[in-house]
């Protein structure tokens, strides 16, 4: 699973600088704050999703309710995303991209405290996870975001699978809008193995 990830506010990262100022512009005197450093679940973070046919980034909380309404669920399985009910729909017409710098797990533990790790992409600052997102009615007159994303997970890639079977589904930059657009292609990274990914540790 994906349980943490991580936005580094960072000014020495262009693309992160870029997601925020363009968030801050559009979200400016809404009274609604973005979460950076360590995500958890229920933050308010940055996606990107279609929107008059083109890229656009937006704000969503992460986590979708669960039925009895206590807590939120995180991640949805890529094997069965497709046919599951929760996340069927979403999977066919609302595919989203979370933009981060890694994502935590936490180490096999024999009794012990489990160490932390972060993971991120050896290419470069930025790792981009596939979601899903769906709209909420809204749980009361202050919760100003109803859309609410999940983030996907598969098998474990080799350098991960020693510390956790699960991950998140990873796109290249250059796989984003077909992502969002495609449902085919969408069809097909759900079938993939995981991609490697350096082990940071934390």
């Amino acid at each position: 699973m994906c349980g943490r990830f991580v936005i580094i506010d960072d000014a020495g990262i262009a693309e992160v600088n870029k997601i925020l100022h363009e968030i801050g512009l559009k979200y400016d005197g809404t009274g609604i704050a973005v979460k950076t450093g360590e995500i958890f679940p229920a933050d308010s973070v940055p996606v990107c999703i279609i929107k008059d046919d083109k890229p656009t980034l937006t704000l969503m909380k992460w986590g979708f309710p669960k039925w009895d309404g206590k807590g939120v669920i995180i991640n949805a399985r890529a094997e069965t995303v497709a046919a599951k009910g929760m996340f069927a729909q979403s999977f066919a017409l609302r595919r989203c991209v979370v933009p981060s710098t890694g994502f935590y797990e936490w180490g096999k533990t024999d009794g012990r405290a489990k160490q932390k790790y972060r993971f991120n992409d050896p290419c470069g600052p930025m790792l981009y996870m596939a979601g899903v997102y769906s709209c909420y009615p809204s749980a009361n007159q202050a919760e100003q975001l109803t859309e609410k994303f999940v983030i996907l997970t598969c098998d474990a890639s080799a350098a991960i699978s020693d510390i956790h079977d699960r991950m998140p589904v990873i796109l290249h930059k250059n796989e984003i809008v077909r992502w969002l657009s495609d449902y085919e292609f969408a069809c097909s990274v759900i079938k993939r193995d995981g991609m490697s990914l350096v082990r940071l540790v934390e």
